[in-house]
């Protein structure tokens, strides 16, 4: 024993060294195999990109549908889906079902889903059934994705090549077959993948609506809320006493509640969380087409723009349409032409890259439907822009477990392009 200690005093440097190299082989060993086997699928990135020193073409930069005057277009929005291979087959199998049952009860001429369609780490197979179930109900459907979609072993790239295998897909639909890829996925120029546009024309030719479908991205923790931490200066907001912007971040003031439970708070709250938010090259983008489809039409055309995360104008709105509500209010009652309650936070960006702004100066957009907020089914018209959330469906991920708050939300698009905004309920409980 006496000699193995002393030779381990002897060697003790070249034993640390060996014994590291043989860590560090086992780790390859192990680390190459695993970051092959794990590693993201990755799709083929668009080749389309969009030149904004030409003119927004109806044909090639976007779809077409074409519907009859005498009827109105029927648009139903599916929020927060979020199917899981993780969960029990006849989990997903009631998910799927209560969508059939809307389909069949509501017989809309478009599906959307604001994102999150499915989540935890499975989407290569979640997506195939995704597709199997959605396209089965016969009716054109447009994806977007949410802060989940992303966090997975595929990326949406991938996920994008999957939709267009699908005969109802909106991507196979229109006048752009050729280009439907490159389509589908969005300019590469601008962030994100699934930035597209779908115009809905009338038998005479004219463009009566367009619907913008948007990617809102996932999570940003890079956003320096913190450096504006009880800023001095800012533009006060007119009916929300002590609620201010500045530097592209909003305020408010601390609640009672939260002072109660903090003693120590001073000074203001920055509103917002980290999940991300619209880039400035979509809002170029954005501001391409709402002007390219004017120039075509010889006018403003109303738009609708569907994406997941909601921004940051989503929480002014609700404070003031919450001073309006009447004590015991249930959620579903129009005021005013606004209905609906907010049962959690608004899981905005704390920044704000001013998308709101060029939404109201073009003046096209009269209708933003969002998801992200589980429990949130407020519709509010904001400085002439109805923001909703649309109503989430069925039990994926967290939910309402009364089952009262789930369903779809329909938006009714009139011969003239007018745009009427409705939850249908279908109150779900688990089995």
């Amino acid at each position: 024993m006496g000699s193995f200690n002393e030779f381990v005093k002897k060697n003790k440097v070249t034993i640390i060294i060996a014994m590291v190299a043989i860590v560090v082989v086992i780790g390859l060993a192990i680390g190459i195999p695993c970051g092959v086997l794990f590693a993201q699928k990755k799709g083929t990135p668009s080749t389309y990109t969009y030149d904004k020193t030409k003119d927004f073409d109806v044909f090639n930069d976007g779809y077409v549908l074409t519907i009859a005057d005498d009827k109105d277009f029927k648009v139903m929005n599916i929020a927060d889906l979020q199917v899981s291979e993780l969960y029990t087959a006849s989990r997903n199998k009631q998910n799927y079902e209560l969508v059939k049952q809307m389909v069949e009860a509501e017989k809309p001429d478009l599906l959307t889903f604001t994102g999150d369609n499915f989540w935890l780490y499975n989407a290569k197979a979640a997506t195939k059934k995704f597709i199997k179930n959605i396209d089965s109900l016969n009716v054109p459907w447009a994806p977007v994705f949410g802060n989940h979609e992303p966090e997975t072993e595929v990326d949406t790239n991938w996920m994008m090549e999957q939709f267009l295998t699908a005969k109802n897909c909106i991507f196979n639909y229109g006048e752009n077959k050729n280009r439907m890829a490159d389509l589908a996925k969005g300019p590469i120029n601008i962030a994100g993948v699934g930035n597209y546009v779908i115009n809905i024309k009338n038998y005479s030719g004219s463009i009566i609506n367009t619907i913008i479908m948007m990617d809102s991205h996932s999570n940003n923790g890079n956003q320096h809320h913190e450096y504006f931490n009880n800023p001095s200066v800012g533009e006060d907001i007119n009916g929300l006493e002590g609620w201010f912007t500045n530097g592209g971040y909003l305020y408010r003031p601390y609640t009672q509640e939260e002072l109660e439970k903090d003693n120590t708070l001073t000074g203001t709250k920055a509103v917002g969380t980290n999940y991300d938010y619209i880039k400035q090259s979509q809002i170029d983008w954005y501001e391409w087409v709402i002007k390219g489809i004017e120039k075509v039409n010889g006018g403003v055309v109303n738009s609708e723009l569907f994406f997941h995360i909601p921004l940051p104008e989503f929480n002014i709105a609700y404070a003031l349409y919450e001073k309006t509500l009447p004590e015991n209010y249930n959620g579903r009652d129009v005021i005013n032409g606004n209905f609906g309650l907010n049962r959690e936070n608004v899981c905005s960006p704390y920044y704000n890259s001013g998308f709101f702004d060029k939404i109201t100066a073009l003046g096209s957009t009269k209708d933003i439907i969002v998801g992200h907020d589980h429990v949130n089914n407020s519709s509010i018209e904001y400085e002439g822009v109805r923001l909703t959330y649309g109503l989430k469906t069925g039990n994926g991920c967290y939910w309402d477990e009364s089952g009262e708050v789930s369903g779809c939300t329909i938006i009714a698009i009139d011969n003239q392009g007018a745009t009427s905004t409705e939850h249908k309920y279908y109150p779900f409980a688990k089995k």
